[in-house]
Protein backbone atom coordinates (compact mmCIF):
# COMPACT_ATOMS: atom_id res chain seq x y z
CA UNK A 1 0.00 0.00 0.00
CA UNK A 2 1.39 3.24 -1.10
CA UNK A 3 0.52 6.59 0.46
CA UNK A 4 -2.24 7.87 -1.49
CA UNK A 5 -3.91 4.55 -0.87
CA UNK A 6 -3.38 4.89 2.91
CA UNK A 7 -4.80 8.51 3.08
CA UNK A 8 -7.75 7.89 0.34
CA UNK A 9 -9.11 5.28 2.71
CA UNK A 10 -10.23 7.96 5.73
CA UNK A 11 -11.48 10.68 2.17
CA UNK A 12 -13.20 7.20 1.07
CA UNK A 13 -14.78 6.82 4.08
CA UNK A 14 -16.02 10.58 4.46
CA UNK A 15 -17.44 10.75 0.87
CA UNK A 16 -18.92 7.49 1.47
CA UNK A 17 -20.77 8.37 4.50
CA UNK A 18 -22.15 12.08 2.82
CA UNK A 19 -23.42 9.90 0.05
CA UNK A 20 -25.30 7.87 2.12
CA UNK A 21 -26.73 10.82 4.07
CA UNK A 22 -27.93 12.06 1.14
CA UNK A 23 -29.58 8.89 -0.13
CA UNK A 24 -30.95 8.23 3.35
CA UNK A 25 -32.97 11.45 3.28
CA UNK A 26 -33.64 11.50 -0.35
CA UNK A 27 -35.45 8.02 0.60
CA UNK A 28 -37.39 9.92 3.55
CA UNK A 29 -38.88 12.12 1.26
CA UNK A 30 -39.50 9.64 -1.27
CA UNK A 31 -41.36 6.93 1.04
CA UNK A 32 -43.54 10.23 2.89
CA UNK A 33 -44.25 11.81 -0.41
CA UNK A 34 -48.27 11.91 0.51
CA UNK A 35 -47.21 13.92 3.41
CA UNK A 36 -44.09 15.93 1.50
CA UNK A 37 -45.19 19.67 1.20
CA UNK A 38 -42.68 19.69 -2.15
CA UNK A 39 -40.24 21.87 -2.87
CA UNK A 40 -37.38 21.04 -5.78
CA UNK A 41 -34.56 23.02 -5.08
CA UNK A 42 -33.35 21.28 -2.12
CA UNK A 43 -33.98 17.94 -4.32
CA UNK A 44 -31.95 19.62 -6.93
CA UNK A 45 -29.30 20.47 -4.22
CA UNK A 46 -29.45 16.97 -2.91
CA UNK A 47 -28.86 15.33 -6.08
CA UNK A 48 -26.30 18.13 -6.50
CA UNK A 49 -24.19 16.81 -3.45
CA UNK A 50 -24.31 13.36 -4.55
CA UNK A 51 -23.07 14.00 -7.81
CA UNK A 52 -20.43 16.18 -6.40
CA UNK A 53 -19.25 13.42 -3.72
CA UNK A 54 -18.76 11.26 -7.42
CA UNK A 55 -17.05 13.90 -8.88
CA UNK A 56 -14.90 14.62 -6.37
CA UNK A 57 -13.96 10.68 -5.66
CA UNK A 58 -13.66 10.64 -9.26
CA UNK A 59 -10.90 13.56 -8.95
CA UNK A 60 -8.95 12.31 -6.44
CA UNK A 61 -7.07 10.72 -8.66
CA UNK A 62 -4.88 13.20 -9.67
CA UNK A 63 -3.67 13.38 -5.86
CA UNK A 64 -1.89 9.75 -6.64
CA UNK A 65 0.72 11.97 -8.24
CA UNK A 66 1.15 14.25 -4.86
CA UNK A 67 5.08 13.37 -4.10
CA UNK A 68 5.36 14.45 -0.64
CA UNK A 69 2.63 14.03 2.42
CA UNK A 70 2.36 16.45 5.20
CA UNK A 71 -0.26 16.07 8.11
CA UNK A 72 -1.45 19.82 7.07
CA UNK A 73 -1.62 18.98 3.07
CA UNK A 74 -3.90 15.43 4.10
CA UNK A 75 -5.84 17.77 6.39
CA UNK A 76 -6.76 19.89 3.48
CA UNK A 77 -7.69 17.23 1.41
CA UNK A 78 -10.30 16.10 3.75
CA UNK A 79 -12.19 19.17 3.87
CA UNK A 80 -13.80 19.23 0.84
CA UNK A 81 -15.17 15.93 2.14
CA UNK A 82 -16.05 17.22 5.58
CA UNK A 83 -17.60 19.90 4.15
CA UNK A 84 -20.05 17.67 1.14
CA UNK A 85 -20.89 16.02 4.58
CA UNK A 86 -22.10 18.92 6.55
CA UNK A 87 -24.32 19.87 3.33
CA UNK A 88 -25.80 16.38 3.24
CA UNK A 89 -26.82 17.20 6.70
CA UNK A 90 -28.66 20.38 5.51
CA UNK A 91 -30.06 19.91 2.55
CA UNK A 92 -33.07 17.91 3.49
CA UNK A 93 -34.46 16.58 6.72
CA UNK A 94 -33.92 13.58 8.19
CA UNK A 95 -37.03 12.20 9.88
CA UNK A 96 -40.74 13.78 9.38
CA UNK A 97 -41.73 16.38 11.45
CA UNK A 98 -45.41 16.63 12.80
CA UNK A 99 -46.49 13.72 10.49
CA UNK A 100 -45.14 15.90 7.30
CA UNK A 101 -42.41 17.15 5.60
CA UNK A 102 -42.14 20.91 4.75
CA UNK A 103 -38.91 20.90 1.92
CA UNK A 104 -39.72 24.86 1.75
CA UNK A 105 -39.65 25.61 5.79
CA UNK A 106 -36.53 23.25 6.16
CA UNK A 107 -34.86 24.98 3.18
CA UNK A 108 -34.94 28.71 3.98
CA UNK A 109 -34.35 27.45 8.13
CA UNK A 110 -30.55 26.09 6.84
CA UNK A 111 -30.15 28.29 3.78
CA UNK A 112 -27.31 29.92 5.25
CA UNK A 113 -25.39 27.26 7.18
CA UNK A 114 -26.22 25.62 3.72
CA UNK A 115 -25.15 28.34 1.59
CA UNK A 116 -21.87 28.93 3.68
CA UNK A 117 -20.82 25.60 3.38
CA UNK A 118 -21.30 25.66 -0.08
CA UNK A 119 -19.27 29.01 -0.21
CA UNK A 120 -16.73 27.27 1.56
CA UNK A 121 -16.27 24.65 -0.84
CA UNK A 122 -14.39 25.79 -4.14
CA UNK A 123 -12.65 27.92 -1.55
CA UNK A 124 -11.38 24.74 0.36
CA UNK A 125 -10.87 22.65 -2.79
CA UNK A 126 -8.36 25.72 -4.16
CA UNK A 127 -6.76 25.81 -0.91
CA UNK A 128 -5.65 22.44 -0.95
CA UNK A 129 -4.59 22.44 -4.32
CA UNK A 130 -2.36 25.34 -3.50
CA UNK A 131 -1.25 23.74 -0.67
CA UNK A 132 -0.77 20.56 -2.20
CA UNK A 133 1.27 21.39 -5.41
CA UNK A 134 1.91 24.80 -4.94
CA UNK A 135 0.01 25.68 -7.63
CA UNK A 136 -3.32 26.28 -9.05
CA UNK A 137 -2.87 23.80 -12.06
CA UNK A 138 -5.79 25.05 -14.25
CA UNK A 139 -7.25 28.52 -14.69
CA UNK A 140 -10.56 27.00 -16.02
CA UNK A 141 -11.08 24.97 -12.95
CA UNK A 142 -10.01 28.00 -11.00
CA UNK A 143 -12.63 29.97 -12.67
CA UNK A 144 -15.16 27.68 -11.95
CA UNK A 145 -14.69 27.33 -8.44
CA UNK A 146 -14.60 31.10 -7.99
CA UNK A 147 -17.94 31.82 -9.78
CA UNK A 148 -19.23 29.19 -7.91
CA UNK A 149 -18.46 30.36 -4.54
CA UNK A 150 -19.69 33.72 -6.08
CA UNK A 151 -23.13 32.31 -7.07
CA UNK A 152 -23.26 30.46 -3.47
CA UNK A 153 -22.66 33.97 -1.78
CA UNK A 154 -25.22 35.60 -3.46
CA UNK A 155 -27.79 32.90 -2.52
CA UNK A 156 -26.72 33.19 0.58
CA UNK A 157 -27.82 36.89 0.79
CA UNK A 158 -31.02 36.11 -1.00
CA UNK A 159 -34.40 34.67 0.93
CA UNK A 160 -36.58 35.21 -2.46
CA UNK A 161 -37.70 31.78 -3.55
CA UNK A 162 -37.83 33.28 -7.15
CA UNK A 163 -34.35 34.12 -6.73
CA UNK A 164 -33.46 30.63 -4.91
CA UNK A 165 -34.80 28.67 -7.80
CA UNK A 166 -33.05 30.62 -10.64
CA UNK A 167 -29.77 30.18 -8.74
CA UNK A 168 -30.41 26.27 -8.34
CA UNK A 169 -31.42 26.15 -11.82
CA UNK A 170 -27.86 27.80 -12.24
CA UNK A 171 -25.89 26.23 -10.37
CA UNK A 172 -27.05 22.89 -11.86
CA UNK A 173 -26.26 24.10 -15.21
CA UNK A 174 -22.69 25.45 -14.08
CA UNK A 175 -21.91 22.34 -12.04
CA UNK A 176 -22.80 20.20 -16.01
CA UNK A 177 -20.68 22.64 -17.69
CA UNK A 178 -18.03 22.21 -15.05
CA UNK A 179 -18.05 18.51 -14.66
CA UNK A 180 -18.00 18.33 -18.95
CA UNK A 181 -15.68 20.49 -19.44
CA UNK A 182 -13.09 18.92 -16.82
CA UNK A 183 -13.78 15.52 -15.55
CA UNK A 184 -15.07 13.27 -18.08
CA UNK A 185 -11.81 11.97 -18.21
CA UNK A 186 -9.79 9.99 -15.31
CA UNK A 187 -7.74 13.21 -14.33
CA UNK A 188 -4.01 13.35 -14.16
Amino acid sequence: MNTFDYLTVLVSIVLGLAIANVLNRLAVVVTARERVDFYWPPIAWAIWIFFICIQHWWAEWSVHFTERWTFPTFLMGLLDPVILFMLSALVLPVREENGAIDLGDWYYRNLRWFFGFLFLLPLASIAEEVIRTGTVASPINLAFLLAFSAVSAVAYCLRSRRAQEWITAQAMALTLVYVGLLYLRLPG
